[in-house]
């Protein structure tokens, strides 16, 4: 919620509602003018007979002092105007506060948030090929104390394939796959893995998310996500990155979740390698 700003025309509606303002005006027309109220209502002379020294001031210094009495309750009402909107501000400001350190907090895991690492996957029979998986890591670390809400739920991704220049096409854009840290290191590619695309994050757990794998034999990389799980070996053919080095951009959602990051992957005759490059606590464009 916001406050208002304290503008000429917020003050001047604070004066103007003030209770005090319109009291101390109502009393000082009493005390100046009231020869003027015992002119129109005889019966209360007895009244204003003791006002005379005030009532008898010429009407130059009647107005005159109302304006320093006006001036005077001006500063007064504008000051605690002020002083009422820096404690709304204050106590807006701590709620926020509050509200950021209940909700959780994904980020990567430094060091080394993408990395490569050499995973078996079922070819035919028992045969079985290794390939480069680069993964990116992230872990929900939380601002504050650990409060229910701190839980991220159904957390997905969006995974964005650039060329690797400035100003670089999109390549690719796929939904994410989160790794099992209960599936062994050998991946069968005929089991579909569509329960990975959203997962809950605990209180300072962490999650690896599939980015692509390098078949070393072959010098191929593709992108990988639940998809790939459909054709043998997992190379789904839509997904085949042609090149060598790509920008890659992480979007991560959920409720409570919208961060990013993104990094370099190259792929050449010396393996797999990535590099890390920047970190946002918003979507990245």
């Amino acid at each position: 919620m916001e406050t208002p700003a304290a503008t000429r025309s917020y003050l001047l509606g604070q004066i103007l509602g003030s209770p005090l303002a319109w009291g101390v005006n109502t009393v000082l027309a009493f005390l100046l003018w009231g020869d003027v109220i015992a002119t129109t209502f005889p019966q209360t002379d007895v009244v204003f007979h003791y006002l005379a020294p005030l009532t008898a001031l010429s009407w130059q210094r009647k107005v005159i002092i109302t304006l320093v009495v006006n001036i005077a309750l001006f500063l007064e009402v504008s000051l605690r105007a002020v002083r009422r909107q820096q404690r709304q501000r204050d106590e807006y400001q701590k709620k926020l506060q509050l509200i950021e350190q209940a909700r959780p907090h994904l980020v990567p895991c430094e060091p080394d948030a993408p990395y490569v690492e050499q995973v078996h996957i079922q070819a035919t029979g028992n045969v079985t090929n290794v390939v480069s998986f680069i993964k990116a890591r992230f872990v929900n670390k939380p601002a504050g104390p650990p409060f229910p809400n701190c839980v991220a739920r159904e957390v997905r991704a969006k995974i964005r394939y650039f060329e690797a220049k400035p100003g670089g096409r999109l390549l690719l854009a796929i939904d994410g796959i989160w790794g099992d840290g209960r599936q062994p290191l050998i991946r069968n590619w005929r089991q579909h893995r569509g329960d990975l695309l959203k997962v809950d994050f605990g209180i300072e757990e962490e999650q690896s998310l599939d980015i692509a794998f390098r078949d070393d034999d072959a010098g191929e990389l593709y992108a990988f996500n639940n998809e790939n799980y459909g054709y043998p070996q997992m190379k789904k053919p839509e997904h085949l990155l042609a090149g060598q080095q790509f920008l890659v951009r992480i979007s991560l959602l959920g409720p409570w979740i919208d961060e990013g990051l993104e990094f370099l992957m190259t792929s050449d005759s010396a393996g797999a390698k990535v590099t890390g490059l920047s970190v946002s606590a918003r979507k990245l464009g």
